[in-house]
């Protein structure tokens, strides 16, 4: 029995970082679309790529993932709008700065498209324009 205590200790931390974000923050992306018709996004990290979403009029894509430690995680996307192009950083150090709430637990970063371009918030409050910081317009 003794020899199975750390077995099972070794165990349990093996599956908290395997299926949760062991010593970093758990986050979660949402891109919301505010334009008339479908966008597409092409989402991509250095590790992962997300493929390519078909995002309809007041729909949205969400994705979650574990921050790294050094804070340089990194997704980017590649958005089209009709003939409209735009490439974009969806989180990075900066936005994860950003979007922080400094709360304990899971942290959200909140992307509205719109036609006039992409606005970040760490809140889902489309309802007013004080909490959406604009980063680009459409190219």
């Amino acid at each position: 029995m003794h020899k199975f205590f750390p077995f099972l200790i070794l165990l349990s931390l093996i599956v908290s970082i395997t299926h949760g974000c062991f010593l970093t923050v758990p986050w979660s992306v949402y891109v919301l679309s505010n334009i008339p018709g479908d966008i597409v996004a092409h989402i991509k990290s250095g590790d992962d790529d997300l493929g390519n979403h078909t995002i309809p009029f007041k729909e949205n894509y969400n994705w979650s993932f574990c921050s790294r430690g050094d804070h340089r995680t990194l997704f980017y996307a590649y958005f089209w709008w009709g003939s409209k192009f735009q490439t974009l950083d969806l989180f990075n150090k900066e936005l994860e700065n950003h979007c922080s709430l400094n709360k304990a637990g899971r942290q959200h970063c909140y992307w509205w498209v719109r036609p006039d371009g992409f606005f970040v918030s760490p809140l889902n409050n489309t309802f007013s324009d004080f909490y959406w910081k604009f980063i680009k317009p459409w190219g």
